[in-house]
């Protein structure tokens, strides 16, 4: 044996059958960048035996590297092959992609850890993240379907005893109201009592659930997996009167699970949003909730290192498409589809969604965002004239994550919780965490503003395409007269009744309409004069602007002076000019400015 790397253990093939993949395909990169030839490698052996194996089969020494962090062979990597795996593009059956000949993407290492450490979970993250996969490969595990698993890091680790499997899914029961959801239960409860020849009897949910548990519990004890927990209520956000009666239903449904915990082996209820634990969870308060614990952080969305094992092949038929190299596709993927952080540690993962359509359609497009559009956010951040500028420079606790309920709906932890925001940095004060959140990548930033842009204007910046591509030709041209001519004309055909007379409106208005023209503005600059409201600083020049509503723009230059916001911009060796524009409460759009050299 030779030692490689820091942890890692290069061993003869024939004395180790568990090589992570992940660290055989960065030693094929290493030494192929530097130009060695790795003879001790069983990487010559590796694409042998995957050239020559049966389609869909394994010839158990798929891996030789062991590694106490990531798993055996990718199932779907077909090494030295030119077949690849089939990617499995809104497929959430662990089973059909098990046998189908479709990529996985190894998670079973988490599961194991959250198998062995605990015995009740709930986990949130965004829509398309994985979720139902994670159950339905929680649910294979516990009905021993071992032969399902070949390949996977958890195979030969696990001793696959068979137990009685509570699934349910909330998508696939009628929640319109309370009494159609409980009723909908109660007959899913009844369906999984029939499949394992148990009638149950009970005419309320709560006890029929509960007696389903104890039945099934005299043939193993049982496991439950509930995936989109809170879809009755986050349909019903915009109707609080039905989203509040079908909590209760839910409430007094999942209590039962902590009545029921001598009957039960495993239990993980997954969703989106992450309800206080009063409104929801009081009578459930022994969960332990995995969403921001950072041992589990990785489990759902793709690691870098994950996407280059796994997908590599995919990712080289990309770059012969669009004329690139991989390394230009590796890159773009991750300023489009990566930044996606669950907790305090620095380790950002790809959505799974965006990644496997784009490798299938190739070419970089809004794929996520297009699968769900916010309507219900839009309408929220526009009623409570929300400052988008904000959306930068958030600052929350870990216990301002979890406010959120159908009587008081945040919008940060909304943003959150739905993916529109994620953690991008993360310090301790005091004893206590914040974290800074902001965009996870290209998709959502550009897609979430064009979303809001279009709510804030009532449709009008959709509309007017051609101005929207002139405007940042004017800014660089240093035209700002007729750039503000332009946005008043487009800010005119806002409906009336949608706009609202206060400055963050405006603000939030301006903040987009230069974002989407490609242009980084700095809105509510901190100086030691005040705040600034923006500054825009291009190649060859420095905008401060001052906005205000009902008021003269000298007055706005005016203030920009007497209390200096410019001079914080005076070793930038470049042309400053101080722009102040006001707005009017009755026109409703922009009414005057003034452009001064500083």
């Amino acid at each position: 044996m030779r030692v490689f790397g820091q942890g890692l253990t290069w061993q003869n093939p024939a004395k180790s059958a568990h090589f992570s993949p992940v660290h055989l395909y960065l030693r094929k990169r290493l030494t192929e960048s530097e130009g060695v030839a790795d003879t001790t490698s069983p990487w010559k052996e590796l694409r042998s035996a995957a050239a020559t194996r049966p389609a869909g089969g394994y010839d158990g020494r798929q891996s030789f590297l062991r590694s106490p962090r990531w798993p055996a062979f990718p199932r779907g990597l077909e090494l030295g092959s030119a077949r690849m795996k089939k990617l499995p593009i809104g497929i959430q059956n662990f089973d059909e992609i098990a046998t189908g000949d479709y990529i996985y993407v190894d998670k079973t290492e988490y599961l194991h850890k959250l198998l062995v450490e605990g015995k009740a979970y709930f986990l949130s993250r965004p829509r398309r993240f994985g979720k139902s996969l994670l159950i339905s490969t929680l649910e294979n595990l516990f009905l021993g379907r071992k032969e399902l698993f070949e390949g996977l890091w958890i195979r030969d680790r696990w001793e696959f005893e068979k137990h009685p499997v509570v699934r349910i899914d909330l998508v696939a029961v009628d929640r319109k109201n309370a009494a159609v959801l409980e009723q909908g239960l109660l007959e899913k409860v009844r369906e999984i009592g029939t499949r394992y020849g148990v009638k149950v009897e009970g005419k309320h949910i709560a006890g029929a659930f509960y007696e389903l548990i104890r039945k099934l519990s005299a043939h193993g004890r049982v496991v439950v997996l509930i995936d989109e927990y809170d879809k009755p209520i986050i349909d019903f956000v915009t109707r609080p009167e039905i989203a509040k009666e079908n909590r209760e239903v839910l409430k007094n449904f999942y209590g039962i699970l902590k009545a029921a915990d001598e009957y039960l082996k495993f239990v993980l209820l997954t969703g989106v949003s992450k309800f206080t634990r009063t409104s929801i969870f009081s009578d459930l308060n022994n969960l332990y909730d995995v969403t921001m614990d950072k041992a589990f952080s990785n489990m759902l969305g793709y690691t870098e290192e994950e996407v280059d094992a796994y997908f590599e092949g995919h990712m080289e038929e990309v770059a012969k498409d669009l004329g690139e190299d991989t390394n230009f596709v590796r890159e773009k993927m991750k300023h489009w589809y990566s930044g996606y952080r669950f907790s305090e540690r620095d380790e950002k993962v790809y959505n799974p969604f965006s990644v496997l359509n784009f490798l299938k359609h190739k070419r970089f497009d809004n794929y996520w965002f297009q699968s769900g559009t916010p309507t219900f956010l839009v309408e929220l951040m526009r009623e409570r004239n929300y400052d988008v500028s904000h959306l930068e420079t958030l600052i929350m606790t870990s216990d301002m994550f979890s406010k959120f309920d159908v009587e008081r709906i945040e919008v940060e932890p909304l943003l959150f919780q739905t993916g529109y925001l994620t953690i991008t940095g993360a310090f301790q004060r005091a004893g206590r965490w914040f974290y800074e959140l902001g965009y996870p990548n290209a998709e959502v930033e550009e897609s979430l503003l064009n979303c809001l842009l279009d709510g804030y204007t009532g449709g009008e910046w959709d509309r007017q395409q051609k101005f929207v591509l002139e405007m940042s030709d004017l800014l660089n041209a240093g035209q700002m007269d007729e750039f503000l001519e332009r946005l008043k004309v487009l800010w005119s055909g806002v409906p009336y009744e949608i706009v609202i007379n206060k400055e963050d409106y405006y603000n939030s208005l301006m903040y987009m309409s230069l974002k989407m023209i490609g242009l980084e503005g700095a809105f509510e600059v901190m100086t030691n004069r005040g705040r600034l409201d923006c500054a825009l600083e291009l190649k060859d020049r420095v905008y401060i602007f001052e906005f205000k509503i009902d008021e003269a723009p000298q007055k706005c230059i005016e203030q920009i002076r007497e209390r200096g916001y410019h001079e914080k911009y005076r070793d930038r060796g470049k042309p400053i000019e101080l722009v102040g524009v006001t707005y009017s409460s009755e026109e409703k759009n922009i009414t005057g400015w003034t452009v001064e050299r500083a």
